[in-house]
């Protein structure tokens, strides 16, 4: 089965954590304050430097809005779960363009969608990676990163654990575009939800 459309979203999915990777990276160089484990990522939206800021926020909301066409491929070829995983994704995605758009001095709307966004798209991987259990390679990376963000959370303190779980799900939705790329048949339709013959 070769379903052309889906190796498109299985690129933007791969294409989203690189990007923001980038922008927060610069967005962290060019800001010169910003340290792990003692900063929260939301700090460089408000950076001092107008740059910093504008890079990071710019980050959040692309990475969204690309996140939100990976949900959407996800509703159109996935099969069961994973169209279910792909809905609470995009909401999830929603909230993430959000953050940069209320930023941490807007502090009740802030703390608002970034929270929103943390456990709506915590969902969405979730509920998604339940239809990995017919593809062993997958369902152990699932866990790998889930159990890592679980820990990280339970044991460190926000300022390390929000970047490192940040970076678990930015593995995961890399991969996710490779089963996309690879037109993983276990895991989707060449029948899609819109548009099918």
């Amino acid at each position: 089965m070769k379903i052309p459309e889906l190796r498109i979203f299985g690129y933007i999915a791969m294409a989203a954590p690189l990007l923001f990777v980038v922008l927060w990276i610069l967005s962290a160089s060019i800001d010169g304050s910003w340290r792990f484990g003692v900063n929260s990522l939301s700090d460089m939206g408000i950076s001092d430097n107008a740059v910093s800021a504008f890079l990071f926020n710019f980050g959040c909301m692309i990475t969204g809005i690309l996140g939100m066409i990976v949900g959407f491929g996800m509703i159109m070829y996935g099969r069961r779960t994973l169209k279910a995983g792909g809905a609470i994704y995009i909401i999830g995605m929603l909230f993430l363009s959000l953050v940069g758009v209320f930023t941490l001095d807007n502090y009740s709307k802030h703390y608002f969608v970034a929270s929103t966004f943390s456990i709506v798209s915590g969902l969405g991987v979730l509920v998604s990676s339940f239809s990995d259990w017919k593809v062993s390679w997958y369902l152990y990376a699932d866990i790998i990163l889930i159990a890592f963000a679980a820990i990280v959370i339970m044991t460190t303190p926000f300022e390390t654990w929000e970047p490192l779980a940040t970076i678990a799900s930015m593995i995961w939705v890399f991969i996710m575009g490779t089963k996309m790329i690879r037109n993983e048949e276990k895991l989707f339709t060449d029948e899609p939800l819109i548009g099918g013959s």
